[in-house]
Order: structure tokens, then sequence, then C-alpha cells
């Protein structure tokens, strides 16, 4: 962006609403030069695939980056800031309801009632921004039982915020920072902003813990208007957290945190999102744990655009991974938890279930900084029942003709990202990922899936970076097909692969293109061990295993899928599997129906 400089360990989200330029051009230029390897037939396949899809890419990103526009952000320092700690001591701030007195009366747990019951008299503030607002560093706002609607934050413009409000009624998502800290309401009911030197560093209102004090996440009720993008608004707040209470109806984001090091969400619930129902961007050092999050028209849990300078690497404090997603249970969302340039992020002991698709991670679309996506982890998932339809002429005529304020049933979902129905995890142009031990089963499409995407789809244009992606992703000891006997990871044993045949369409779907290798002095560069490839474990005792210890079915069948540690050379995958992917890359809420794409075909339930 002109303007603006780089620092260490900070790349640039380029703005979503850039004109967008594919460099069909020089890519089709670039593979007739480089494929002669290829026999005629197969070099003719692959060029004229990348070519659709670098055109079409011109039709997609439009759409796809508008979905979640947003200002040019900044990772923080890696190295710096940590993962928050829960706190019971310490300055505090008390928020309360008109009716918190009955409704605390009405908590069982005796110990709670009176801890409630003592703080109640300490209440100063009907509204959770008021405390924010008088809150300094390190501050606990301890939150009473009722519900919050933060009418103060619903107001008109206020004087000077005109222009920030006509904007943003007129669908801008990307304000700048400066333009939220002056006014805060224009998109944001509750809004936390640390940075008030324009330095991308927090130094006010870091540290805030906005708690729940019921007995359970439902007694402290937020709630959103439809209207406004996001309930809560974590910028530049390093070291937020955020504990046990339930938020609701966003236009955008239930909760979303931008540019900040150090962040904490856990027992909240979070549903009926117009799009996501937490979502974490250009952030580092962030757990999300013990979250329910449901019937958000994208992502339950979308850690995108995670932190991008580990590459696999340690952080100077032993973090290998910079975000951690666990024990959560995300389901009846377009997708369980997905990320655009989603890396450095682990996701353990998750429920993820009853979605279209359970978990896609991707290189897909302009504007994302951190791009491609890399090094991230699956481990100890429970990855079930992901084909809930909700791409049927019905919904597409009721989510076309009905607008999200309108909406009087809020578990009727409208998606707003296209995903291959039926299917458990999807990895879609990504590098370095480990998905290890996991229960993945009763998905009718494919277990897990896996796709290059090219560069050009992204608006990257430099031509050497067209095979950038698909390469060293890591498949071991999965148990596939198999239904336990418990729906609780922390109740399954994930050494074992026990319980009842409940097979996915295809167990492992691959469409055998092995990305290039990069050199350590090219810009960018994620991938550059030469000694592994894609690989699936075959033998062994952490091979992946089906039913009754079988073979897990695969698209294509061994060798061709290959073993571990895998055949690091380069190679243009199957042309004819790419080319069936081509059409889908057109996909909208105006256009659901692509013609020659099936991903939103419903598969029968195999026997």
């Amino acid at each position: 962006m002109p303007g603006l400089r780089l620092v260490p360990h900070l790349q640039p989200h380029v703005r979503g609403d850039q004109t967008n330029q594919s460099g069909e051009g020089s890519v089709v230029a670039f593979l007739s030069s480089k494929l002669d390897f290829l026999s005629p037939s197969r070099r003719t396949a692959s060029i004229l695939i990348v070519a659709a899809i670098a055109g079409l890419a011109a039709l997609a990103l439009p759409s796809a980056a508008g979905a979640h526009s947003e200002r040019a952000t900044f990772f923080p320092d890696i190295n710096q800031g940590d993962f928050p700690v829960y706190r019971t001591e310490g300055s505090s701030i008390v928020v309360c309801r008109p009716n918190s007195r009955q409704l605390i009366a009405r908590i069982r747990d005796n110990a709670v009632r009176r801890e409630n019951t003592k703080l109640l008299k300490r209440c100063i503030f009907y509204n959770i921004q008021r405390a924010v607002d008088l809150a300094g560093n390190d501050t606990r706002i301890l939150v009473l039982p009722g519900e919050y609607r933060e009418n103060p934050s619903r107001g008109p413009a206020p004087a000077g915020c005109e222009d920030v409000y006509a904007r943003t009624a007129a669908g801008s998502t990307n304000l700048t920072y400066e333009e939220h800290q002056r006014c805060p309401h224009a998109q944001n009911l509750i809004a936390i902003l640390g940075d008030t030197n324009g330095n991308r560093i927090c130094d006010s209102k870091c540290n805030i813990q906005i708690e729940g004090m019921g007995e359970k996440p439902e007694d402290v009720r937020i709630e959103g208007e439809r209207t406004a993008l996001n309930v809560i608004r974590a910028d530049r707040a390093d070291g937020v957290y955020l504990r046990n209470f339930y938020i609701e109806f966003s236009d955008f984001n239930n909760i979303y945190v931008l540019e900040t090091n150090g962040f904490r969400l856990d027992k909240v619930v979070s549903r009926y999102s117009r799009e996501y129902a937490i979502l974490s961007f250009a952030s580092d050092h962030g757990i999300y744990e013990n979250c329910d999050t449901s019937y958000s028209g994208d992502s339950g849990v979308y850690p995108g655009s995670g932190p991008n300078g580990r590459h696999g690497q340690p952080d100077a404090h032993g973090h290998r991974y910079g975000i951690i997603v666990r024990n959560c249970d995300s389901h009846h969302n377009t997708i369980g938890t997905s990320g655009t340039a989603g890396n450095g992020t682990w996701f353990e002991h998750n429920r993820l279930h009853d979605n279209a698709a359970g978990v896609t991670v991707d290189s897909f679309n302009a504007g994302h900084p951190g791009m491609p996506q890399d090094n991230s982890k699956w481990s100890e998932n429970l990855i079930y029942d992901n084909n809930n339809d909700l791409y049927t002429d019905e919904r597409d005529t009721y989510c076309s003709s009905t607008p999200w304020a309108q909406r009087t049933d809020p578990t009727v979902v409208c998606p707003t990202f296209g995903v291959p129905l039926g299917t458990g995890l999807l990895i879609a142009g990504g590098n370095a990922n480990v998905v290890q031990s996991n229960y993945i089963f009763n998905n009718w499409r494919n277990g897990t899936m896996q796709f290059w995407v090219p560069a050009a789809l992204r608006d990257e244009q430099d031509p050497e970076k067209t095979y950038d992606t698909s390469s060293n992703n890591h498949y071991e000891a999965n148990c596939m097909g198999v239904r336990p006997a418990v729906l609780d990871p922390a109740a399954v044993d994930f050494t074992q692969c026990q319980g009842t045949r409940d097979p996915n369409g295809t167990d492992f779907w691959w469409d055998e293109e092995e990305g290039r290798d990069c050199t350590e002095d090219q810009a960018g560069c994620v991938d550059n061990d030469t000694a592994l490839g894609n690989c699936w474990v075959q033998t062994g005792s952490t091979r992946n295993v089906g039913p009754n210890g079988a073979q897990p079915s695969s698209n294509p069948p061994p060798p061709l899928l290959a073993d571990c540690p895998g055949i690091d050379l380069f190679r243009p995958g199957n042309s004819d599997k790419q080319a069936l992917l081509v059409p889908c890359a057109t996909w909208s809420p105006e256009n659901p129906n692509p013609p020659g794409c099936d991903w939103f075909t419903p598969r029968q339930e195999p026997n």
C-alpha cells in the first residue's frame, strides 16, 4: 500500500476494494515455457486450467474479498506479547442491568449467587461500553446477569462522524483505525481500542478482562443489532480476555479481534451472526477455548491471517503455534472453522460437526496478509456429520430475497461462502500442515480433501509463485470412517481407532498436485524443505486406519496416494480433477449454482 512502511514481522493487508489484476497472460506464458517435461496433452491441460482459473479470478475475487474487506493491517511482532492468563484480582468495574437482582436470585449455585449479590452493591453502569470507556490497563469488567443491548451505542451519528456512518451504511467495512477511534460505534456496539498514538502497539485499554459473572454463559447475554457489523471489536487491544457470556446477532462478526498481540476467549457462546461467530485477524498469541459457535453464514471459528512469522519455528517464548483453538464445539454453520491464510494455528480437542463443511483452510482470497497458508495443525478432534445442505434452491431463494435484518428464524443459515458440501477437512492451497490423530467420519463427500490453488486466484501476479501451494502436508494416525462410542474429545482415546463403522464418502481426496519448493531468498518463502512432500502414513504404528483396521479409502489409491515422507518433486496434479474445481471458484450468494460445479449438490449417505 502506498504510504505504508513495512517493519519486521509486519505484513500489510491489502484493501479488499482494490481492482483485481489477475496476471493471466504472464501466468500462461510462464506455464508454456516451464512445463516442457510434461506430455503434450498434460501440458496443454495444465495451461488451460490455470488460464481458466486466472480468468475466473476476476469474477470470483471481488465478491470473496468484499466479504472480508478491511483496512491495511499488520502482524504484531511474534517475539513480543504472550498468551493472556485469567485474573481474579486487581482493579475491577461492575456492570449490571435493572433486573440483575431478580436474575441473581434464580442462580442455583450458592457460592455464585452470593458473589453476584455482593458485587451488585458496586454496580455503577448499565452498559459494558461505559465500563470500557472508564477502564485503564489491567482492568477487570465484571458483568452481572442480564441482557446487554448497549443502547447508547446504537444512536445516530455524533457530530463529526456523519461521513463515517454514511460510508458504513453504504456497505464500507474498511475504516481506518483512526476513524474507529473517532467514531467507535459506527460499526461496533462495544469497541476496545488500545492504540492511542498510532504505532500499532497497545498503550491504553490493554489487558482488559470482560467476564460474565453468571453460573453459565447464557446468564449474561450481549444482544447485537443486526445492522451493526460487530458486537464486540477488540482492535490493537493486547491482552484482552473475554469470558463466560452469550453473544449474538451481528452483521459481520459477533466478536472481532484485530491486530492484537495476546487475546483469549473462554466459555463464550456465540450464535446467529450473518458471517462469523468469532473472528481473529492479523493477531498473535491467541486462545479460543471452551467455546460454542453456531448458525453463522460463514464460520463459527475463524482464525484468519494467523501468525505469519513462525513458519513452523518457535518464537522467543518457545511457542510454535501462535493461535490455539481447543475444546470448542462448532456446529450448524456453513463452516465449522476456517481461515484464509490461517497460519500457525493449532486445533485440538474440538467437535466440528453438522456444518456444510467441518474445516477449511485456504489461500484463495486476495487482500489477506500471510499468503500462502502454512504450518497449522489439527490433532485429536472429532470431525463428523458435516452434510448440512445450505445450498438448496429453496434456501437460495429465501436468502436472496430476505435481507438479514428481516430474517425471523436465526437458525436458517444463509451461506456467504461456497464449500464442497459434505467435506470434513479441506486444505485448499496450503503448505506444511499436519493432520494427526483425529476421528473423521460420516462426511458424505470426503473425509479430507486437498488441492492446489494457483497464486493468480489470490491476485498474486508473480508467475514464479504459480505453484507455491500444496506441498509438504502430512496426514498420520487418523481414524477414518469410525464413530467412537462417545462424542466427547475428553473421553475419546485417540491412540486407538475404536467404534462403529460410519464411513466417509472417500476418506482422502487429493488432486495429486505437489507444489514447488521455494528458495530461502524468495520473498514470502514458506516451504524450502526438499526432504518432504505431501504424504499419508500407510504403514507402521502411526498409519491412518479405517474400520476394523482396514486401509482408508482414497482417490487416488496407493501408491499414487503418497506414503510418508512423500516424494518432494514438483509435479502438476491430475488435470481432470482440477478442471472440475474451476467453475466452483465463481460461487457467490448472487451466483449460487455455477454451471459445471457439483460442490453444492449433496452426496448420498455412504453404505
